[in-house]
């Protein structure tokens, strides 16, 4: 029987679980993730298409699109960032052509769906191996982003700038973060938009350590960050009012906050460096403070949907992307 395909709905959550557990190896899709990402998610919440068995029949797919806004050249498009792509066992199939894989067909399922729309364009932070399946389609821009580190603990800690504070924020969703963000997406022709319309979902779910960064009682700069993986303390979402020196405290505010933690690490479970994905606008600042290339680079991969978006428009050097993107 060949497969179907169709936009997901809230009704295939006991199936999706079904997936995660038996074929993903994901663990548990608790019904407070389905209520994060898919109900409370901003912009109408997470899309995405199941493959099934023959019409009407079992899930045995998935790829989901979660939304979100892009800015190109200072105007807002909704965007997708496609993930979570899973396929049962049974139907992973080996072929000559990997463009007949059930991942793909669920791909070029919403993307149908999404350009009908009039959405604007898909972006992703891939798992590098998946660069080289995005490549074979001559619509996908790629390119990659270097993840700079600074290694910790610090042999001195950094003095915060005079004039500047750095405080944890708890408030996500005022006017002084879209100032911030106003003043910030300046520097980049690209980027995906960080504002109080979705930052408190995009950091606010506690998982990241979030800074807030004033000079004389104004917002210049905004931070979140968290432990990752490899022994590193990862740099997220950054925002700041110029590229200079608010951009040069708000770096000090988060490796202060890194040095911090690694002090304070579990011995068994150290904190060996900070790390950032670098564009350039962010290199000069970080040469500065002493940060050097890492060995591992993010791959970004960029799909227009909307005929009025260039490839020029949203060529990977002109983003702004983080390592959460």
């Amino acid at each position: 029987m060949s497969l179907e395909y169709r936009l997901l709905i809230k009704e295939d959550l006991p199936a999706l679980q079904k997936l995660w557990k038996e074929e993903a190896g994901w663990g548990k899709l608790s019904e407070q993730m389905w209520q994060r990402f898919v109900v409370e998610a901003p912009l109408g919440g997470v899309s995405g298409t199941v493959a099934t068995d023959g019409e009407g029949g079992p899930v045995v797919g998935q790829f989901a699109f979660v939304p979100s806004l892009v800015t190109v050249n200072g105007r807002e498009y909704r965007a997708f960032r496609p993930g979570a792509p899973i396929v049962a066992r049974t139907q992973r199939f080996i072929s000559a052509n990997p463009l007949a894989h059930p991942a793909v067909a669920m791909y070029m399922h919403a993307v149908k769906a999404l350009r009908e729309r009039g959405d604007g364009l898909l972006y992703m932070v891939p798992d590098p191996r998946w660069v080289r399946l995005f490549r074979m389609f001559p619509k996908f821009q790629a390119g990659k982003f270097p993840l700079w580190r600074l290694d910790l603990p610090l042999a001195a800690e950094l003095p915060m700038p005079e004039g500047y504070d750095a405080a944890p924020l708890a408030v996500l969703d005022d006017e002084r973060i879209d100032r911030l963000w106003t003043a910030w997406s300046r520097f980049h022709s690209c980027s995906v938009v960080r504002d109080s319309r979705v930052l408190p979902w995009k950091i606010g779910g506690g998982y990241y350590t979030v800074l807030g960064i004033e000079r004389e009682g104004e917002l210049v700069g905004l931070v979140a960050s968290r432990k990752k993986g490899d022994r590193q303390w990862l740099v997220c979402d950054l925002l700041a009012a110029d590229d200079a020196d608010s951009l040069r405290a708000t770096f000090i505010a988060v490796v202060r906050l890194a040095h911090e933690r690694s002090l304070a690490a579990d011995p068994s479970q150290p904190i060996n460096k900070v790390t950032v994905l670098v564009t350039p606008v962010l290199e000069p600042t970080l040469r500065a403070l002493g940060f050097r290339r890492d060995a591992y680079d993010f791959p970004v991969i960029i799909h227009i949907l909307n005929s009025s978006i260039s490839k020029e428009d949203v060529a990977p050097s002109k983003w702004y992307v983080s390592a959460n993107d």
